[in-house]
């Protein structure tokens, strides 16, 4: 396809999802805030009786104190986390069970069943989004949550030994014998022993996952992590994720690595990560060839993240018929049906569309 050509599909397709979505007009407005002043009040003049009194002494205002640098402690070459509450999962309640777990090292006792009907609602066959942790933890406990793609073996380590409890989402065991996706925790780790210690709400307490197979098992699943943590930490949370903490710069990370990773191996699992991060950082076209080639290497079974993107960069190409067969396709083979196409990406049309505009198109007759 020309540059051209695939310039004006694009065009054609994020016009007709952003149209849609609500988000057509696409303008930034002017930042004015406005600037509020003080009333002016004119002095009453003083009674004549009284004498002139002398002018006050001037009240010196201390300056505001700027917050402290935050630095998060270097990794260390083992450590965990002590006594971590370790429980076994409902049918299905691995992402639940985990945030009880979690919620242990701050010294809360949750319920494992009020999580679930919370976090996934009652239909036994949902998994957990992530994006729902954030409100329940705050509204009940006065904590937060984040999650991020595109995190590695290092910002674990990181996290832990600064004293948080990171959940990952990954297969709950090797894809050749099983494709499960599932929530554990990490509690620890071992440099010498190569190895990650965790909480699993199916494996048990404490159970070692080598380094080389962790990230195998994270991969498929845009090595997605969440942490709960307290307000007062957000800025040590921070300096540990660093520039990643804004979603756009994670976004153009996890494509660059993904698209990377793709080149090297060549495998399945490789090109459907890569067709998943070329949707979330708004590289359409990418994504569907990435797509395409990861199914014809192998099977996307579990991916669940596939029956979302996969349809929805085709329909920001403008592809609406192929969307809605790969739609039908992809719901097919899931285990919750699934009636509404899932909503599109807005960060990766706003994206898509501002990387569109920097870009001059040239029309041709």
């Amino acid at each position: 396809m020309t540059r051209t050509a695939r310039g004006a599909g694009l065009t054609i397709g994020l016009a007709l999802v952003l149209t849609s979505c609500g988000l057509a007009a696409f303008s930034t407005p002017a930042l004015a805030p406005e600037i509020a002043t003080r009333p002016r009040v004119e002095a009453a003049p003083l009674p004549q009786s009284e004498p002139m009194r002398a002018p006050a002494e001037p009240v010196l205002i201390a300056k505001a104190t700027l917050p402290q640098a935050v630095t998060a402690k270097a990794s260390l070459p083992a450590t965990d986390l002590g006594e971590v509450r370790h429980l076994y999962q409902s049918l299905n309640n691995c992402g639940p069970a985990s945030v009880v777990m979690v919620l242990s090292t701050f010294g809360i006792s949750a319920d494992q069943e009020a999580a679930r009907l919370a976090l996934r609602g009652p239909d036994w066959r949902r998994g957990m989004s992530p994006v729902g942790v954030d409100p329940w933890v705050k509204e009940l406990y006065g904590l937060r949550a984040v999650w991020r793609n595109n995190g590695t073996s290092a910002l674990m380590k990181s996290l832990i030994s600064n004293g948080f409890a990171p959940m990952v989402t990954q297969w709950m065991e090797d894809p050749s014998v099983s494709r499960i996706a599932h929530w554990r925790s990490v509690v620890g780790y071992d440099d010498a022993r190569g190895v990650f210690y965790s909480n699993d709400p199916m494996r048990g307490r404490y159970v070692p996952l080598a380094y080389d197979w962790f990230d195998k098992v994270w991969q498929p699943f845009s090595y997605r992590y969440l942490v709960v943590y307290r307000p007062e930490d957000e800025a040590l949370l921070k300096s540990i994720v660093g520039e990643q903490w804004s979603d756009r710069v994670m976004r153009e990370a996890y494509y660059e690595r993904a698209r990377s990773e793709a080149a090297i191996r060549r495998d399945s699992s490789s090109w459907l990560a890569y067709g998943e991060a070329a949707y979330q950082d708004g590289h359409f076209d990418e994504s569907v060839a990435a797509f395409q080639q990861g199914l014809a290497l192998g099977s996307a079974e579990g991916v669940f993240t596939l029956r979302g993107s996969y349809p929805q960069a085709l329909r920001a190409l403008g592809r609406e018929a192929d969307a809605s067969r790969v739609q039908q396709r992809l719901n097919a083979t899931a285990a919750v049906p699934t009636v509404a196409a899932p909503p599109p990406d807005d960060l990766a049309l706003r994206i898509a569309v501002e990387r569109m505009l920097r870009e001059p198109v040239h029309f041709s007759d």
